[in-house]
């Protein structure tokens, strides 16, 4: 990210901060997977927003008084012995550069710095990026300690989650989000045509994620989630991750999938017959929920909510299923489409979002009806990724590959695009 869009993220950040305050935004530490290895390091997203940096175990200052604000980052020392072992590090100079923050030291001085700022002012709250994570945790992260250690030496201070404001702030993109969004779908359409070209029956799932993966890295990028690459009946079954099981002739594939840039991610989900062709009741589920997926992009706009386009889908989804004589009663629609018509989208393939609020002008959201008919083994979900606009919306998706004709011309037809 370039370092005159983070300068331009914490003005913004800076802005919002209740005066007489101090924001420590951690950005994020290396987790042991096992022995001497670690898991990959994913860095803080608002860690990232605000400084453009992806390092473990630094942190971001901000003080903000009546008269001034001033900001410091806290990085790691140089040093030329580790350098040998993980890879070179950069300079304060080059952190400098690279996230517009002129006053840079060492993290091993941070206890020292902070506890003199304490001591010289009087801050009553202190804005912590202490992460929001949905599923329950046996660990605690660095921000928590942080937070932790914090609220034990001052009883008297007042902590935010610092997500208070950025979360406000990434739901509305500027244009070089989109841009960067954008590439991640563009990459992400290169990994689904591969996918659609090389399946074949009696192949493997883990063949296609290959296949996938293959323009992920080509591309020199990442994946915003480990990809769902799912074949028959393991498509009933939403984030199913295994990828390891052999696809026979007639089934349906659900890829679920994403390429990420810059962190900013790509959420795409498609899905086709791995002989080519649907079967008729393929088709009549496919054409279900393609329509779920048309009208609630037809729908959306500056304004509209959650709720509305949930409610919608729904009411597609019910009828559809009623005409092909699968549902006989509305209450059982949530036997057969049992997620959300979907979530905002950026930084985080689930990026945080109060699902509350109107739509604003700027947000990118995924829109993702699905049907998951146990009894047919049949599982179809359709996402597209759009950009929200005062009069409608853009879909960032439109050109990858969706109608049922389509899919079948471009299975069968030589597999050219």
């Amino acid at each position: 990210m370039k370092s005159e869009h983070v300068v331009n993220n914490r003005k913004k950040f800076k802005e919002l901060m209740d005066v007489n305050s101090i924001a420590l935004i951690h950005s994020n530490t290396l987790y042991t997977s096992s022995a001497d290895m670690n898991f990959p390091f994913e860095v803080d997203r608002d860690f990232y927003y605000l400084t453009g940096i992806e390092k473990p175990d630094f942190i971001y200052m901000v003080e903000k008084n009546a008269d001034i604000i001033s900001e410091t980052l806290f990085v790691y020392r140089k040093d030329t012995a580790q350098e040998k072992w993980t890879g070179y590090r950069l300079s304060e100079k080059e952190l400098s550069e690279l996230s517009g923050i002129k006053n840079i030291i060492s993290i091993d001085k941070f206890l020292n710095v902070f506890a003199s700022v304490m001591a010289k002012t009087f801050y009553k709250t202190i804005y912590i990026n202490t992460q929001i994570i949905s599923a329950w945790k046996s660990y605690s992260t660095p921000h928590e300690q942080l937070a932790e250690s914090i609220l034990k030496k001052y009883p008297y201070i007042h902590i935010k989650n610092a997500s208070e404001i950025t979360v406000p702030l990434r739901l509305v993109k500027e244009d070089y989000e989109i841009e960067m969004i954008q590439k991640a779908i563009s990459v992400t359409n290169k990994g689904i045509l591969r996918v659609m070209k090389s399946a074949r029956p009696d192949m493997n799932e883990i063949e296609l994620k290959a296949n996938f993966e293959y323009e992920i890295v080509k591309a020199g990028m990442k994946n915003s989630f480990l990809p769902i690459i799912a074949g028959g009946q393991n498509g009933l079954t939403l984030h199913y991750e295994e990828s390891n099981e052999v696809i026979e002739q007639d089934s349906l594939i659900l890829l679920d999938v994403g390429a990420s840039y810059k962190n900013y991610c790509a959420d795409v989900t498609r899905t086709f017959p791995i002989g080519g062709k649907f079967t008729e009741m393929q088709r009549k589920v496919y054409d279900i929920v393609l329509e779920a997926n048309e009208e609630v992009i037809k729908y959306i706009k500056d304004g509209v909510t959650f709720r509305e386009i949930e409610a919608l889908a729904k009411a597609i989804l019910t009828k559809g299923l009623y005409d092909i004589g699968v549902l006989k009663q509305a209450k059982d629609i949530n036997k057969y489409y049992y997620h959300t018509i979907g979530h905002s989208l950026g930084l985080d393939a689930h990026d945080p979002c109060d699902r509350l609020i109107p739509f604003k002008a700027g947000m990118v959201i995924t829109v993702e009806p699905g049907l998951y008919i146990k009894e047919l083994n049949v599982a179809v979900r359709i996402e597209d990724d759009v950009l929200i606009t005062d009069a409608g919306c853009i879909v960032l998706t439109q050109n990858i590959i969706k109608t049922a004709d389509d899919i079948e011309k471009f299975m069968q037809n030589g597999k050219k695009a």
